[in-house]
């Protein structure tokens, strides 16, 4: 008999780079950060509601990890839409104020948190319990900023803290938050909705259906079976020169996720967000002769909300920018219906209550599970994002793979990835379980910040827990409560206990059980309620220590030793999505110097060839601030120590007539440069 060849398993190799990927966590240096409360200036006394906005880019250099598909991204080597932070500044008088903060990041960083209100405390009225950080869930933003090491190092596809990286975000968002003070002036807000269907379905329709709840309607429509309340704050300012008021910001909730740009791209961007910030900015740059404007979006309950692509799924930009482009113009209406309810006499107010989970993890008889714990569905990845190759079509890891036996434990259905080394590979100190809770209330509207990536119900429920809580403390009976989801931190995903029971991906994600959301529920119905009967309220320590991976992703080039030039001048392209392009490559400073957090690339135009013009496009200036031009550093060095760049100009105009060519500004001492002209 011929001797059997033994094989390896399918599944070992996938396992084996999860295992040592969490192993070489224990092989880097470690940082400790500790971020202290300050005092900040007295509150201001002003007489009627004043408001102030701040914009800043936060675009890093070239090979930032991104966050979200874990291993499954890319680090980024340039962007196709920059990476903004944008902040509302609002104060109602007799009241401490609040900056509620957005970010194109896949979250908000507990650690960044505390540092901005550590940053901004010298020169701002603003403590932590004020300061909302969110994010808008990009899966295609810079990463590893979070504020616990699990996080830091699993959620991009490289991992450890950047110090150099988070100074360069914190110091940028820190500056917009003190613009936004500095703006204050008289101000008016008016807050509204409306229901916004065919952009989004649902991702895991069984995980819903399991819920006892679930609308029978909404059951049988993936389509139907989502959040699709779009919130709108509209916030206008009294214009100095003109003595009239003008809108200056918008906040707008809406639950999608941050997937339709897929894990192999190589660019940062803000996914569907870009494209909705920039629709309702640009329509009132156009109507008020580009006078200062910031669309922050935020995203809601969008755990189990993705992406409405047709077919194998989404193609990148182009759906993206169809998506975003959709839900821009509703933001835009959305808009114009409230500037009737616009009224200075609201009420503005937070209240804020950090919650260790592992000192208290247990309220009103609910407890999560301690420790916290990764379920084999994450490992295998979510089906609509990313899926990790073999795992994710395996038994016993692919989404729904729940355990049947020996379910009597905390975590219940939970197949605990690795058990029992998971103990052993991921210690406890290493999940976040100092966590913030926080409410703020914008006249009749209440926004509930949370950690957490919410699905559809189990926000549902955590709002109308809140609400009922809130207005036996004596809130007006018509306030809407609103769930934010990943802010001020980020904790994995919040199911309810019947979604949670199905294992699918969002149900392998709730590290803490399946007491998650009614636990979550509890904490911010009480919070709420404290809300309405004592006004504001601050509940957490002053220090906090951060103890994580450290390591350097922003590394620094030579200088270089000539002056920048063209490499490849413009020519047709076509992305991967079928966008058309034309793309131009030129020699430049390297990417430690070429700073991408400044406008680098535009168009500019000519009717004879010898004159040439800044392009526009329905008033807008084509130039990288925009989302149809990307800059691309191509890994290539020059014996000159100048660095290869591509730049692409996608679904570019094409007048009869008219010439066209790339404007590159100066950097570092190197002139402009201009490309050959095009047609």
């Amino acid at each position: 008999m011929p001797e059997r060849r033994r094989t390896m398993p399918r599944w070992l190799p996938a396992a084996a780079a999860a295992l040592a990927a969490w192993l070489a966590a224990g092989c880097s240096s470690t940082i400790h950060l500790q971020a202290k409360q300050v005092s900040p200036l007295p509150p201001g006394r002003n007489t009627t509601l004043v408001a102030g906005v701040g914009r800043a880019d936060i675009t890093p250099r070239p090979g930032m990890p991104t966050t979200g598909y874990a291993t499954n991204g890319n680090s980024g080597q340039g962007f196709r839409t920059r990476l903004y932070a944008r902040v509302i500044y609002l104060k109602s008088p007799g009241n401490r104020p609040v900056a509620l903060v957005q970010c194109d990041l896949l979250s908000g960083s507990e650690l960044v948190h505390r540092r901005l209100a550590e940053l901004v405390a010298a020169t701002t009225d603003l403590d932590p319990g004020g300061i909302v950080m969110s994010g808008t869930h990009t899966h295609t933003g810079p990463g590893n900023l979070l504020g616990s090491n699990f996080y830091v190092m699993h959620a991009g596809n490289a991992g450890g803290l950047d110090p150099a990286f988070l100074d360069f975000v914190t110091g940028q968002i820190a500056n917009a938050i003190i613009d936004a003070y500095n703006d204050r002036r008289p101000a008016k807000i008016a807050a509204g909705s409306a229901e916004v269907y065919g952009f989004t379905r649902n991702r895991s329709i069984t995980a819903y259906r399991a819920n006892k709840n679930a609308d029978p309607e909404k059951a049988g429509d993936i389509r139907r079976a989502v959040n699709p309340a779009m919130h709108v704050v509209r916030v206008d300012c009294l214009d100095g020169k003109t003595g009239a008021y003008r809108p200056v910001a918008a906040l707008t909730s809406f639950s999608i996720h941050g997937t339709s740009v897929p894990s192999r791209n190589t660019l940062y961007s803000a996914d569907v967000y870009a494209y909705m910030e920039r629709e309702l900015e640009w329509e009132i740059a156009r109507r008020h002769g580009g006078a200062r404007f910031v669309h922050a979006v935020v995203n809601g309950t969008h755990a189990d909300n993705a992406p409405d692509c047709a077919g194998d799924g989404c193609r990148g930009y182009r759906d993206a920018r169809r998506l975003g482009l959709g839900l821009g113009e509703k933001a835009v209406a959305l808009f114009d219906s409230l500037e009737p309810k616009l009224r200075a006499g609201v009420e503005v107010r937070s209240a804020l209550r950090e919650v260790d989970h592992y000192e208290a993890g247990a309220i009103d008889g609910i407890a999560v599970c301690d420790p916290p714990r990764v379920g084999n569905p994450l490992l295998a990845g979510a089906g609509d994002g990313g899926p990790t190759p073999v795992l994710s079509a395996m038994p016993f890891f692919r989404e729904g793979s729940r355990r049947w036996v020996f379910t009597g434990g905390c975590q219940g259905n939970k197949r605990i990835a690795l058990w029992p080394l998971q103990s052993l590979i991921l210690p406890r100190g290493e999940f976040p379980h100092a966590i913030t809770y926080q409410a703020v209330q914008l006249g009749d509207v209440v926004l509930l910040p949370l950690p957490y990536e919410v699905t559809m119900e189990a926000g549902r429920r955590i709002a109308e827990a809140a609400e009922t809580s809130a207005r036996a403390g004596g809130m007006g009976a018509g306030t809407k409560f609103v769930v934010v989801s990943v802010s001020n931190g980020y904790t994995g995903y919040c199911t309810t206990p019947e979604e949670y029971g199905e294992q699918r991906y969002e149900g392998g994600h709730t590290l803490y059980g399946p007491n998650t959301q009614p636990f979550v529920a509890a904490q911010a119905a009480r919070l709420a309620g404290d809300l309405a009967r004592t006004g504001e309220v601050r509940d957490a320590p002053g220090e906090r220590t951060f103890i994580l991976t450290k390591k350097t992703f922003y590394r620094d080039y030579d200088a270089p030793k000539g002056p920048r030039a063209a490499v490849a001048e413009p020519a047709p392209c076509r992305d991967e999505g079928g966008e058309e392009c034309r793309a131009f490559r030129w020699a430049d400073v390297p990417p430690s110097l070429i700073d991408l957090h400044r406008r680098l690339v535009s168009i500019e135009y000519s009717e004879n060839g010898t004159t040439w013009l800044p392009l526009a496009v329905k008033g807008i200036r084509v130039d990288d601030d925009g989302y149809d031009l990307s800059v691309a550093f191509t890994g290539e060095i020059t014996d000159a120590d100048l660095a290869i760049y591509e730049t692409r100009w996608y679904n570019p105009e094409t007048i009869d007539g008219r010439w066209y060519r790339f404007r590159i500004e100066p950097r570092q001492g190197q002139g402009a440069l201009f490309s050959k002209a095009f047609r």
